[in-house]
């Protein structure tokens, strides 16, 4: 009876196989943590630049009259603008939370290395984080009157650069199957 005591006691502690302070599994939860802080920094940018829409409509185009039909079409395009990249990046806040991570798969975990390819997943969300920040950051400081093609720009090359990160992590994944 000791024996079984003892079994059923490790299987407890190590959740029927899976070893919660197993270096690996660490690297695995880590991975989590700092994906769903990238999206929901993505969320937050695409939130403000919704708001920033709404502020910009409400401040740059009137409201049709007889004599102004039409509203400005370089106002109309500054609002498409923002809205592509709202859009862009809340494509994006999805696509972050549903990054894949390797299965935990005892057969082929000595044939492929797991815990440095999860060291390097590590690597490649942080290549997220940082640039996710700075486009958080950058879209909740923009007021309507500031926007420009510049700032339009800027926020692009920023979104392309997180983008960029989240294929050269798909394709870490992909050579490692």
């Amino acid at each position: 009876m000791g024996e079984s005591v003892h079994g059923l006691l490790v299987n407890l502690l190590s959740a029927y196989g899976y070893n919660l302070y197993e270096g690996k599994n660490r690297a695995r939860a880590d991975d989590l943590v700092v994906r769903e802080k990238v999206a929901g920094d993505l969320a937050d940018a695409a939130a403000a630049l919704r708001t920033l829409r709404t502020a910009y409509q409400k401040r740059f185009i009137p409201p049709p009259s007889r004599e102004n039909p039409s509203p400005p079409p370089e106002r109309m395009a500054a609002l498409r603008a923002i809205a592509d990249l709202q859009e862009r990046l809340s494509d994006l806040e999805v696509r972050v939370r549903g990054m894949s991570v390797p299965t935990q798969d005892r057969v082929w975990e000595k044939f492929r290395g797991e815990r440095g390819m999860l060291n390097q997943l590590i690597l490649h969300d942080y290549n997220l984080a940082a640039p996710s920040v700075t486009v958080r950051e950058r879209c909740r400081s923009i007021h309507p009157p500031d926007w420009n093609e510049d700032v339009e720009g800027a926020l692009g090359e920023a979104i392309d650069q997180i983008e960029s990160a989240a294929r050269e992590r798909t394709s870490l994944l992909q050579g490692s199957l």
